[in-house]
């Protein structure tokens, strides 16, 4: 176990000296990079990297040789990995040493990856390389570039495992060089790799191969055996030697591995029989049970692969730890904070029980792993207030004894700034946050633009924080906690930020590029709200920083998505992004077009809804040509189920709807369908109407080829209200087609 043991923390880093040695002098240099004669993939890569980054910042040329080609006495040499200059000790996990030693640079380190991180931390403590993303470096202009002759550093860091777990921080080059190690490729290192990472049970017992013969191998629940979205029955003897066999089997087809993942699937359905139950009930915690097996399989584990660890998740049900039963040492508990608020450290009030299992936890386990959740899940793209919490998290599982840290971001939200600054918490936690984002705000989008968006933070934050709000990573969006006053500041903020940019930066500048990235977050909160927040503005007499053109500014926002490679606004939305993008824009849309109606109605008394941007319940409508939808366009509803499409839109108040309709039939008399306005909070109907034969028909019985206007009257319509159709199944009406909606304010 000695090669992931964590260490202490060890920085020397002595007082400015009197003499410095000089790397390069106007451009030029005499110094060479010197590699062991026959190095490793690593020790290149780190070598490289080095002279490449050196030439940029001094535009010199340092020369990569061989240890072998130089002399014993020669100086002005920078040694990388494993030379005999490097000292011989027993390196702790990602150790790195940089010194300068008899007018030489040293930069060692643990044989996996320290010199590397050497290189990396050279350039960026010593020299004042900054790389903000996979694509924006900072590269100091140093022609001259000197460096203390009395530097020494030597650091291992106690996260021996570093992930941030986002699309923009994960390729290979960036994060190696913020010194994370959750998805690198063998020239940098290779990562921390885990068998069956997470959810593991069904990947060693699939119950399509065995539950039919060994039901009593998966979760009683409710009396009966299950295994659809349940778990394993952890006190059986049979199925854990079956487990045990083929956790051995996976590790032998991988036997260069660490860590093996035993961990529930991503559910609940734990196991409720006599045994299981008798367990979890004395140990107060379904991680009874968990630990119960855990134990046996770790035990048969360490007899063929001593330092492999086991790791398993104490996650949901399985949280809290257990009053007895401790794991054994070669057991890896990994933590999961999902229900916890991020608006509040970890450490406050609101995450009181989670502090109480992160500190049982700690006294029961020898090794802790965490997994956080920086996002929100629910809206990846309207502000996420939890930036000041990040810096004292990582602080508060590193003080209770965390070694690793999964970091699961995947949002947007100035996620730039968010995983910059989590890289680096990660490898040294005793960094102050603040100093962190404020050098991130001046360095990534220019000291002239970082006080407003240090503005634009500070009253988007103290607003969640007075509202007291339970930011989890499910479930809050922004009409929860950011009213519109609140919004109004943050916009005016940001406004001055895009335009002290353009002056200063010019308006090609990647400093404006970054900005407008960064702005949608406050764009996306007023296209997703634009109609209540437009309401708001009217009742409380307020200044409305919206848009004045809704559907130009939703155009816009569709066009920056996609050169930003935007790929969600929600989680598991990837592949209909962009369908959601146009339906961003089609809600405005419409109101280009009003219809006989509201030609006489002032603009901010009525919103039509397009039926193109509906929900289509079950795949049960279709969107049809149709040339008498006010687009070209109408969504169908046959007979196939009852309710066929419904919306839910971002209003609230008193309205008097009316929906275009029209029928396709033989039907001429008789229900039709209905519609109306359902309140899924109150679990109430606001309203119904039964749709007619004579609301559609024509004097001589048919229907009306042409869309009518049916009234629905005066609703006051609460949010998250949503309106629906449904057809009435009768074979002898074909369909009922949707052109639109309207809403007109009332009194």
């Amino acid at each position: 176990m000695k090669t992931i043991l964590p260490s202490l923390f060890c920085l020397l880093c002595l007082p400015a000296a009197a003499h410095a040695a000089t790397l390069a002098t106007d451009g030029t240099t005499t110094w060479k990079i010197v590699l062991p004669d026959e190095p490793t993939v690593v020790e290149k890569t780190a070598a490289r990297e080095l002279a490449d980054h050196l030439q940029l910042v001094t535009g010199a040329q340092f020369q990569v040789v061989a240890e072998q080609d130089i002399a014993a006495d020669a100086a002005s040499l920078i040694f990388v990995g494993n030379t005999a200059k490097a000292p011989v000790k027993e390196y702790r996990f990602d150790e790195i040493i940089i010194k300068i030693d008899g007018g030489n640079l040293i930069l060692a380190g643990h044989e996996k990856r320290g010199c590397l991180y050497a290189v990396y931390s050279f350039l960026q403590d010593v020299v004042g390389v900054r790389w903000w993303t996979a694509e924006a470096t900072f590269v100091p202009k140093k022609p001259t570039l000197e460096v203390p002759d009395d530097l020494a550093i030597s650091y291992a860091p106690q996260m021996i495992s570093r992930e941030m777990y986002h699309r923009d921080a994960q390729p290979t080059v960036f994060s190696a060089r913020m010194k994370g190690n959750g998805s690198l490729t063998p020239e940098y290192g290779g990562a921390v790799r885990i068998v069956n990472f997470v959810h593991s049970f069904y990947k060693y017992l699939p119950p399509d191969k065995y539950f039919s013969a060994h039901p009593n191998w998966y979760s009683e629940i409710d009396g009966q055996r299950k295994h659809e979205h349940a778990q394993l029955c952890l006190t059986n003897d049979e199925m854990t030697q079956e487990l045990i066999k083929n956790v051995l089997e996976a590790l032998r087809a991988q036997p260069d591995s660490k860590i093996i993942d035993v961990s529930q699937n991503d559910w609940y359905g734990f196991c409720t029989c006599a045994q299981c139950k008798a367990v979890d009930e004395a140990e107060q915690s379904q991680a009874g049970t968990l630990l119960l097996m855990l134990n046996k399989v770790a035990e048969a584990v360490e007899k063929e692969f001593p330092d492999v660890l086991v790791e398993s998740l104490a996650y949901q049900y399985t949280r809290k730890p257990p009053k007895t039963i401790k794991p054994r040492d070669n057991v890896l508990i990994r933590l999961c904070t999902i229900e916890c608020s991020y608006i509040q450290p970890l450490s406050g009030e609101q995450n009181a029980s989670f502090a109480a299992d992160l500190e049982g936890w700690s006294k029961l386990a020898k090794y802790l792993f965490i997994w956080d959740y920086t996002t929100n899940y629910n809206d990846y793209l309207g502000p996420h207030p939890n930036l000041l919490v990040l810096a004292p998290n990582v602080r508060y599982f590193v003080e209770h004894g965390a070694i690793g840290l999964f970091a699961e971001g995947e949002g947007d939200d100035f996620c730039e700034l968010k995983n910059w600054l989590l890289l680096r918490l990660m490898w040294e936690p005793h960094l102050d946050g603040d100093k962190l984002i404020d050098e991130f705000l001046r360095g990534y989008y220019g000291e002239a633009v970082a006080p407003f968006l240090k503005q634009y933070w500070d009253v988007l934050i103290a607003r969640a924080e007075k509202e007291k709000i339970y930011l989890g990573c499910f479930g809050v969006t922004s009409e929860k906690w950011l009213d519109l006053a609140t919004l109004n500041q943050a916009t005016d903020a940001m406004n001055q930020a895009v335009e002290k940019a353009t002056s200063v930066y010019g308006p090609e500048s990647a400093e404006l590029a970054r900005l407008q990235k960064s702005k949608m977050g406050i764009d996306h909160v007023w296209l997703s709200r634009y109609y209540p927040l437009r309401v708001e503005a009217r009742d409380q007499n307020l200044p409305f920083l919206g848009p004045d053109d809704p559907l130009r500014a939703a155009e816009d926002f569709a066009a920056r998505a996609r050169r930003f490679k935007t790929s969600a606004a929600t989680i598991s939305q990837e592949a209909n992004f962009e369908a959601y993008l146009e339906n961003l824009q089609a809600q405005f849309l419409a109101q280009q077009y009003p219809p006989e109606i509201c030609k006489d109605l002032s603009p901010d008394a009525w919103i039509a809804f397009d039926a193109l941007l509906f929900n289509n319940v079950n795949n049960a409508a279709t969107i049809v040509t149709d040339p008498e939808g006010w687009n070209g366009k109408s969504v169908r509803m046959d007979t196939k189920v009852d309710w066929n499409t419904n919306y839910t839109p971002p209003v609230r108040g008193k309205y008097r709807i009316l929906a275009s309709l029209r029928c396709d039939g033989t039907m001429q008399e008789g229900r039709l369908g209905s519609w109306g306005v359902y309140d899924p909070q109150g679990k109430k109907s606001i309203e119904t109407m039964e749709l007619t034969s004579d609301q559609f028909t024509t004097d001589n019985g048919s229907f009306d080829p042409k869309f009518r206007w049916i009234d629905l009257g005066v609703v006051d319509f609460v949010a998250g209200a949503y309106f629906w159709f449904a057809h009435g199944h009768d074979p002898a009406l074909d369909a009922i087609y949707v052109d639109r909606v309207v809403f007109i304010a009332a009194d």
